[in-house]
């Protein structure tokens, strides 16, 4: 087998120091390594080399970078420490001490091959044996030290000592033994005389996290912030953390800047304390607001991403007056014992995230379902506890279990005096076959943007049983005027192959997001309760919470009772197969 042609590129070995720490957790490992990638690529641009042209290969606490041959080599040296210094200082501004990033990077140059796992050759195989110095590893533990660079003999003599613009002076040899490699380096360390002002440690029960602001500034803002009052206080902490991590209920604004204080920036480099403030001034305004958004706008100066917070504002929709949020449950046949199911859901905790992650997955009984169904309903109320929103439950049902008698079911069992759900909630029913069914969603969607523009009464078809003969409806469904049916007798659980399509299958096609059927209703007085439930100015819009309305004030023999609806939003969609967020419950 012959080789490949060898390549000859400047060599770049990078290792983010003392990066298995048991100090750092997992999400602390996460971000310096997404962190790392940042810290390079912007550095790498800022001296002159476009990290993308670069061949690179990840090293889990580190990388493997290839500078091409054709980028001055004495430039590189010149240039990029002091830019990796920039980025890393910039990048460590906004972490915690546990999250923060020191790096060594070895330089070195030569001929290499690249075969079909990777780049090999000597010439890499020094690079990290230098860059694993042991007298590189303990220089870097000195304070305020942030970066290593460790040279090798070769690109030392050839490149760096070659132009006083390097400062070669800065740099002293150092001895290497690692492995079957017995040799000498240069290192230079940067930063260990950087100055940083920082307040003085705090107490342990102050904010113990690197401070945003010097102490003046924190007392005007616990002065501000002492003052604010929100119904909206959980909401503005999710928004600022994002979603995916458990938000606690807070005794004030004060305690829960302090919550977010002490949680890392994401990648557009804003910490959550500031957007956190950000979020509170645009909720409070007035001269309050005036003053938190003052704050916002030094911080982000100082950290210089003013133009990434404009941005933000640009775009930012605003904290709906009356939020409102979704609890999906999805329940799915077991393909083998028909007694059985499968329970997924997905709890919105912020109106305007969709969709939140997969909660738990449940294998159980249908016997079972309304029980498990209430553990689920009473963990989201404890994580909504701060919220001031109203709530729907969905559910979105395999054909065999839209039968399912939802609309009595209760919660608080384990109380002794269990709650009908229709008290506290509005329920929806929604359709999992058509959920899965991907080829209905364009028309399903079209459907309901145009119930929303015209939610007349009038455009609800009012006839769908066997009689209308076979293909009859799925023609008559065309017609783009329908956004709803009423169906004159339930569907069947599982629909004959052979018979003619059914009002089910026909609505479902069609996109229509309103389905309507009575178990036991004449169609006169099916078609009477409908036009009672939304014959009002909001029409059909109104007919999730008018149902529930009129099932509420109804007597024991109103047929409002047992009116099944299916109210499907295609801009609640889900996927199923999606991992959980919630191993355990697997």
């Amino acid at each position: 087998m012959s080789l490949a042609p060898t390549d000859h590129r400047t060599i770049v070995t990078v290792d983010v120091a003392d990066f298995s720490n048991p100090s750092r957790r997992a999400a602390h490992m996460s971000d310096l390594h997404d962190g790392l990638y940042g810290v390079l690529r912007r550095a790498f641009n800022g001296a002159g080399v476009d990290f993308d042209t670069c061949e690179t290969e990840d090293r889990g606490d580190g990388a493997l970078i290839l500078v091409p041959g054709t980028f001055p080599k004495s430039e590189l040296a010149d240039k990029l420490p002091g830019r990796l210094v920039a980025e890393i200082r910039r990048y460590n501004s906004t972490r915690v001490d546990a999250a923060k990033i020191k790096l060594r990077v070895a330089v070195h140059s030569g001929d290499i091959r690249r075969n079909t796992h990777g780049w090999i050759g000597l010439p890499v195989i020094l690079a990290f044996r230098i860059l694993d110095a042991q007298e590189a590893k303990q220089a870097l533990r000195r304070p305020g030290s942030v970066l290593a660079i460790i040279a090798s003999d070769h690109f030392f003599s050839e490149v760096i000592s070659e132009d006083p613009g390097n400062d070669p002076e800065s740099y002293r040899r150092i001895e290497v033994t690692i492995k079957t490699f017995t040799g000498h380096a240069w290192l230079r360390l940067h930063g260990e005389d950087a100055v940083v002002s920082r307040r003085p440690p705090p107490a342990e029960d102050e904010l113990g996290v690197l401070p945003l602001a010097a102490e003046d500034e924190f007392k005007e803002l616990h002065a501000w912030l002492v003052a604010v009052e929100t119904p909206h206080l959980s909401m503005l902490v999710r928004r600022a953390i994002g979603a995916g991590m458990p938000v606690p209920r807070f005794a004030s604004v004060w305690d829960a800047f302090l919550y977010v204080s002490d949680l890392n920036a994401g990648p557009d480099g804003i910490p959550p304390a500031v957007l956190f403030v950000e979020l509170v001034a645009n909720e409070v305004g007035g001269d309050i607001g005036a003053h938190l958004t003052d704050w916002v706008d030094q911080s982000v100066r100082k950290l210089r991403r003013t133009s990434v917070l404009d941005q933000q504002r640009e775009t930012r929709p605003p904290i709906q007056f009356e939020p409102h949020l979704h609890l999906l449950f999805a329940i799915e046949l077991d393909s083998i014992d028909s007694d059985r199911c499968l329970l997924s859901f997905w709890r919105q905790d912020d109106p305007l995230e969709w969709p939140p992650p997969r909660g738990g997955v449940r294998e159980l009984g249908i016997a079972d379902l309304e029980y498990k169904v209430d553990e689920v309903i009473i963990a989201a109320e404890s994580a909504w506890s701060g919220l001031a929103a109203s709530v729907t439950l969905e559910f979105l049902l395999a054909r065999p279990l839209l039968q399912l008698p939802i609309y009595t079911w209760r919660k608080e069992h384990s109380s002794g005096d269990p709650r009908p759900l229709i008290l506290d909630y509005t329920l929806a029913l929604r359709s999992l076959e058509r959920m899965q069914a991907k080829f209905w969603h364009r028309a399903w969607r079209v459907r309901w943007d145009s119930m929303v523009e015209n939610p007349t009464l009038s455009r609800i078809h009012p006839i769908g049983g066997a009689q209308t003969g076979e293909n009859a409806l799925d023609t008559v469904l065309v017609d783009s005027r329908w956004i709803g049916l009423v169906m004159d007798e339930p569907p069947p659980a599982r629909p004959s192959p052979r018979a003619a399509p059914e009002a089910l299958t026909a609505a479902l096609r069609a996109g229509l997001p309103v389905i309507m059927w009575h178990p036991t209703a004449r169609p006169e007085d099916l078609h009477a309760l409908v036009g009672r439930l939304a014959g009002g100015q909001g029409g059909v819009l109104d007919l999730p919470e008018q149902r529930r309305a009129a099932h509420l004030s109804a007597d024991a023999g109103d047929l409002v009772r047992d009116l099944v609806l299916i109210w499907d939003d295609p801009n609640r969609t889900v996927v199923l197969d999606q991992p959980s967020s919630d191993p355990a419950g697997q």
